[in-house]
């Protein structure tokens, strides 16, 4: 008679299957023994869920991946592409690492491709996630109908497909159509036997596998169930008849194979990395940083055979290395200014230009302003002066900045151009202020003679992509290639690629030497305009100007030198031959995009963004009106300070948990950068009052809410293009520009 099972031990039966599932025991090998291959998914899955780099916009360049200018059909079959490659490098470092803890593979006909497929639970989650989530962000964000969203999605899946039968295909070609690789291998080991230490890691390897795989056990593995098919189920077969040999040919049967596909993968992406000024073969932006995930996971798993346990021990040891140790071959890649001499010179920071003779020079611009905008009819009626002070914030500052200035100008019928005299800010809304001033040189012009909308349309053309893709192309590995400017050569980077796509999208307008706006500026034909970058060394700022403004870099009543006139210590060494652009990336230098910008010369300088100083470009400005505040009292009847923003308030929210109380403080150095900056600026305004004898007016243009926030990022969105677009016509904006109808009037 057959007893009849209690419920408890049906149970208990239930959860040991389970537990001896092949993928169940796989995911409890990577908890138990490599964390940094299981941890190599969580940067994808991060920027999926919309956790990590939300704020700059990183997940967009995964769920809505841009090629050519559009998020479309091709866009998506290289983003499934690059997620392909990095999920067969997942595969690869799993089998590599882990293969000898599962002895039942050797008893398998494809103990890799079994594997993988047993390998797939994390990878097939993140395919689904990742659908879900690219179909709401395309609605929402792209504004993508449905009937797309589909075939986008079907291209995305179809692209990891492709990738995954090619890699099968390749490990087939590899170990049965061209096996004269292995004795290739054995001939070369023979010829050149101070690389027979390769030989002897491997041996090691081999060794350590075999005492730590259960492969002496009568009994079967702990896994007793496993996927041969994805239609079927089966019982891990016994081991016991096989000998050592044989577990070790399996064992280490993809280590030579994953070695091959590693060499292949880099001279796959070394090669795409020479076609970087070639805008059909770029890749999108989020396929290119998976694809350098990939890169990194496939060195991860090499570094595991060669120090085994101590892996995480070395990759931090290796990290170290990398920061401290700074060979000439890797200090040679800094980024440079373009336009400038990288010879070696000494240079004098503590010298500065004459005060007084450069305070009388911007003093006879500022006459010329005064007699540009003095009305022969009414001689004594004094004009405003505008000052323009825009913040940094990527892309949608620069077209924030371009689009509510050329705006207001429209409607106040050219009077606000005709009435600035300066302009000051940081990153993005420089850029945006820059393109502005440059079209009031060219208005005239036929070419340059478009509407406001087609400008901002030329601004917020992606930037990202080209600088990703040649940031995870090239720049992590060789730079190969160099190009010429004004006789001058320098590396093709992402800073390159940075003003070649500017330059791209906005047409040749601001490719020009930083002393072609001396005589513009000097006779008052366009605003001044005042960069400021920080300098890492001290925190200072680096003033760059055509004009010689030495005024601007201590404070009027301290005798101490705060900052560096770029024009005055960098005379001999090509400052007015810098290349403007060059000046505009060094002002907008954001990390790991536009990376930080080291100077020629001795003690050499290296500036980041300026809004990492002054945001807002109060600092300036203030120094500016206190340097003048005499002629301003005397030849103006009132100051205007225009600022051009974000409206990005403060949030006095509660901190809900321990964990937000723990890592809360350092984020809000980033995060809340801006509304620290601001609050400090609310004296500098009040001082700014008091400066002055005649009124100073304080006007903003400002855009965004809690619900309508814009990502930091050198990329848009099509629902934030529109959150722009819809922005000049908020209450507020349009009261500004009432405002300044009355006050320039």
């Amino acid at each position: 008679m057959i007893r009849k099972l209690k419920p408890k031990n049906k149970i208990s039966i239930r959860i040991r299957r389970f537990f001896s599932f092949f993928p169940v025991q796989l995911l409890l090998g990577y908890l138990k023994n490599n964390h940094l291959i299981l941890l190599s998914w969580l940067l994808p899955f991060l920027i999926v869920a919309g956790v990590f780099g939300q704020k700059f916009g990183i997940p967009s360049l995964y769920l809505t991946p841009e090629y050519m200018g559009a998020v479309s059909f091709w866009a998506f079959l290289f983003a499934g592409l690059a997620t392909g490659s990095f999920i067969m490098a997942f595969h690869i470092s799993s089998y590599t690492v882990m293969v000898h803890r599962y002895p039942f593979i050797v008893t398998v006909s494809k103990p890799f491709y079994v594997y993988s497929l047993n390998n797939s639970a994390i990878p097939f989650s993140y395919l689904l996630y990742y659908l879900y989530r690219s179909a709401y962000f395309q609605h929402v964000y792209e504004l993508i109908p449905y009937g797309n969203i589909v075939i986008n999605l079907i291209s995305f899946l179809t692209g990891v497909l492709i990738f995954v039968f090619f890699s099968f295909g390749f490990f087939f070609i590899v170990v049965r159509g061209i096996p004269s690789l292995f004795h290739f291998r054995s001939r070369f080991l023979k010829k050149h036997p101070r690389f027979r230490w390769l030989q002897r890691i491997s041996e090691k390897d081999k060794r350590l596998k075999i005492k730590e795989a259960p492969i002496r056990e009568n009994d079967p593995s702990r896994v007793e169930i496993y996927m041969p098919s994805f239609t079927r189920l089966a019982k891990t077969g016994r081991f016991k008849q096989y000998n050592e040999e044989q577990f070790t040919k399996v064992f280490h049967y993809q280590h030579r194979h994953a070695l091959y596909y590693i060499v292949f993968i880099l001279a796959f992406i070394l090669l795409r990395g020479l076609f970087k000024n070639q805008p059909a073969l770029i890749l999108p932006a989020g396929a290119s940083i998976q694809l350098l995930l990939t890169v990194i996971l496939l060195f991860t798993s090499l570094l595991y055979i060669v120090f085994q346990r101590w892996t995480f021990i070395a990759v931090i040891v290796m990290l170290f290395l990398a920061a401290y140790a700074s060979p000439g071959i890797i200090s040679s890649y800094n980024n440079n200014a373009y336009g400038l001499s990288y010879h070696k010179s000494q240079i004098k920071l503590l010298d500065h230009g004459n005060f007084q003779q450069d305070s009388l020079q911007t003093i006879g611009v500022l006459n010329a302003w005064k007699q540009k905008n003095t009305n022969p009819k009414h001689p004594g009626q004094k004009p405003r002066m505008v000052v323009i002070c825009t913040s940094g914030g990527g892309m949608k500052m620069a077209v924030w900045a371009y689009y509510s200035l050329a705006t207001a100008d429209s409607t106040l019928g050219n009077n606000l151009r005709k009435r600035t005299q300066l302009i000051t800010g940081a990153s993005g809304g420089m850029i945006g202020a820059a393109y502005w001033r440059e079209l009031l040189l060219h208005k005239n012009q036929q070419q340059y003679n478009t509407t406001i909308r087609q400008h901002v349309e030329k601004l917020a053309t992606d930037i990202l992509n080209p600088v990703a893709y040649t940031f995870s192309m090239s720049d992590w590995f060789f730079r190969l290639q160099h190009f010429s400017y004004n006789g001058k050569k320098y590396f093709i980077d992402r800073a390159y690629m940075f003003e070649k796509t500017l330059n791209r999208n906005l047409g040749p307008l601001l490719d020009k030497p930083l002393y072609a706006y001396r005589k513009p500026e000097e006779k008052a034909k366009i605003p001044m305009l005042i960069l400021t970058p920080t300098i890492e060394n001290t925190g200072a700022q680096l003033v760059i100007s055509p004009l010689n403004v030495s005024y601007l870099v201590r404070d009027k009543q301290s005798p101490v030198i705060k900052n560096i006139e770029f024009r005055h210590n960098y005379r001999n060494i090509g400052a007015d031959s810098l290349r403007f652009l060059s000046a505009l990336r060094m002002n907008a230098s954001f990390p790991y995009v536009s990376p930080d910008v080291n100077l020629p010369g001795y003690p050499r300088l290296v500036v980041m963004d300026a809004g990492l100083n002054d945001n807002y470009g109060y600092i300036t400005a203030i120094r500016f009106v206190a340097e003048f505040k005499e002629w301003i009292d005397e030849n103006t009847s009132g100051l205007v300070l225009l600022r051009i923003d974000e409206n990005d308030n403060a949030n006095y929210n509660m901190l809900p948990n321990v964990l937000s109380r723990i890592i809360r403080p350092l984020g809000s150095l980033i995060d809340d950068w801006n509304n620290i900056q601001e609050i400090n600026y609310l004296s500098m305004e009040t001082t700014l009052n008091k400066m002055l004898t005649v009124p100073v007016t304080h006007v903003r243009f400002s855009f965004g809410s809690a619900k309508n926030h814009i990502s930091l990022s050198w990329h848009l969105t099509k629902k934030e293009k529109q959150i722009l677009m819809k922005a000049i016509h908020n209450p507020d904006n349009l009261k500004s520009i009432r405002r300044l109808h009355t006050l320039l009037e």
